[in-house]
C-alpha cells in the first residue's frame, strides 16, 4: 500500500472507495477553509461557489475580480512556443505573398494599359494622311 502524505495519515486505516471518499472530503474541507480565509464569504456562499467553479483558487480570483485576467492568459498561452514561431513565420510569408501578388497584378495592368496606348497611337498615326513636304 502506498503511503499517504503527512496531512492524510489519519486516514491510513481506510481502503478502496472509503479512502477515496475520505480524501475527497478532506480536500473539499481544505478548499472551503481556503476560500473562507481569502474572502469574506460565509460557509454557504463558499460551498455554492466551489460547487459551481470546482477550483478554490478560481473562486478567490472571481471574488477579487481577476477571473477575466485568467481567461485572457489561458487563451494566449494555449499555443506552444514552437506553434507561435511557426504562426509568425506563416503570417510573414502570407503578407509577402499578398504584396507580391498585388505588385504582379499592378505590373500586368500597367503593361496592358501601355499596350492599349501604343495601339491607340498606331491607329491615330495610320488615320492621318501622310503629308509630304513641298519643295
Amino acid at each position: 500500500m502506498s503511503s499517504l502524505p503527512p496531512h492524510l495519515q489519519h486516514l491510513q486505516h481506510l481502503q478502496g472507495d472509503e479512502l477515496k471518499l475520505a480524501i475527497q472530503q478532506e480536500y473539499y474541507s481544505h478548499a472551503i477553509a481556503f476560500i473562507l480565509r481569502q474572502t469574506d464569504y460565509d460557509v454557504e456562499t463558499a460551498v455554492k461557489h466551489l460547487n459551481v467553479i470546482k477550483d478554490p483558487v478560481k473562486v478567490v480570483k472571481e471574488y477579487l475580480g481577476l477571473d477575466n485576467v485568467a481567461d485572457v492568459k489561458e487563451t494566449n498561452s494555449s499555443k506552444s512556443k514552437n506553434q507561435m514561431k511557426y504562426g509568425e513565420i506563416r503570417k510573414f510569408m502570407d503578407e509577402g505573398a499578398k504584396q507580391y501578388n498585388a505588385q504582379k497584378e499592378l505590373n500586368e495592368r500597367r503593361a496592358k494599359y501601355q499596350a492599349h496606348l501604343e495601339q491607340q497611337q498606331q491607329k491615330h498615326l495610320e488615320q492621318q494622311p501622310e503629308q509630304q513636304p513641298e519643295l
